[in-house]
């Protein structure tokens, strides 16, 4: 089978996309763009069989690359998004894919109009964890779900006061972080909420630069009268860690920083079942893989869905922004892409 050419933008969390296409047996890393020169010696010697290159352009131009993962800045995502559609590169990006209404209408349309296609790095779902989850679910092992919380707590002060976070305009903690919980969320349920009311502030984050709230909390409304609560705390003080709680009426998920457990009884003295499963990091490479596979087999429907999928939580996400913007409640138009109050 032929192998697809690729090239990295962002050798931040770009190096695991780099590594990914450096070394799985349908892929070939052709170019690299690294925009922090200080990194250039190490990346060098790390790929020298790959070229690299001083301008981003010389990735989108060369008709040679097939796929191009974007792992830039957030700021940067939506530009490059459109230059890799002009130029005809299937896309791989980091999250958020845009930061506004307005970008995702283009996107949406720009590559429904053309014949690339586009994933995300929602890497939660392949994580054990949560795959185990979604089986609890799927069994009907909490019943009929009416509430749910997703909680993003990222624990990393220092790198929005010292780090790029903290330096680009319109970070959002929302877009950043609390995606990943949509996505899971949506995943889990299979449906969409019609509307969010939100809320956050900016109590922690001591840098002056950084306008954006460090604390966002949405509440997600939906048809079925399902009620989630979806948080993104980047100031809290705690390891890094992704908290989600599903509430039926024959049983509770849990799952936190102990790890997981399906509750059944109201009743302390019953047995709780516990799952706890190590993160494999080879499993954030997954989502890749899927990709890279889908388009070799060219499974359209997948991909379709896929799209479709990023495209949703990004939707939500935005959603989140703006009712805290307006201090009103957003409600969802998901076939027009629009937030109306």
């Amino acid at each position: 089978m032929k192998k697809i050419n690729c090239a990295v933008i962002g050798m931040g969390v770009g190096a695991r996309h780099a590594d990914f296409y450096d070394n799985y047996k349908f892929t070939k890393l052709v170019k690299i763009f690294e925009f922090d020169k200080s990194k250039w010696k190490k990346i060098k010697k790390k790929y020298p069989q790959v070229e690299l290159v001083k301008n981003e352009n010389e990735i989108f131009q060369d008709q040679n690359i097939n796929l191009v993962s974007l792992a830039s800045y957030d700021n940067y995502h939506n530009s490059q998004i459109m230059k890799a559609i002009k130029f005809k590169k299937n896309i791989f990006v980091e999250k958020p894919i845009c930061l506004f209404l307005k970008e995702l209408r283009k996107i949406k349309q720009a590559v429904e109009k053309s014949k690339i296609n586009m994933s995300c790095n929602f890497v939660l779902r392949e994580n054990n964890q949560f795959k185990k989850i979604k089986e609890h679910i799927k069994k009907k092992r909490v019943g009929k779900i009416y509430f749910a919380e997703g909680d993003y707590n990222y624990g990393r002060a220092e790198k929005v006061e010292k780090g790029w976070r903290g330096k680009i305009p319109y970070y959002s903690v929302t877009h950043g972080g609390a995606i990943h919980m949509i996505d899971l969320i949506l995943w889990y349920f299979n449906e969409l909420p019609t509307s969010v009311i939100s809320s956050g502030n900016k109590l922690v984050i001591k840098n002056k630069k950084f306008k954006s709230n460090d604390f966002t909390v949405g509440i997600l409304n939906f048809k079925s009268r399902k009620i989630v609560k979806i948080t993104s705390n980047f100031g809290c003080v705690t390891p890094h860690h992704h908290a989600l709680k599903i509430f039926g009426d024959k049983g509770t998920v849990i799952h936190d920083l102990r790890g997981g457990m399906l509750i059944n009884s109201r009743h302390m003295k019953k047995k709780i079942s516990k799952f706890n499963f190590k993160t494999n990091n080879m499993q954030k490479a997954n989502f890749i893989k899927f990709f890279v596979d889908d388009l070799l087999n060219k499974r359209n429907k997948k991909l379709e869905e896929n799209f479709r999928n990023i495209i949703n939580s990004m939707l939500v996400s935005l959603a989140i922004e703006k009712s805290i913007k307006y201090n009103k409640k957003i409600f969802i138009n998901y076939k027009k892409i629009a937030l109306n109050e």
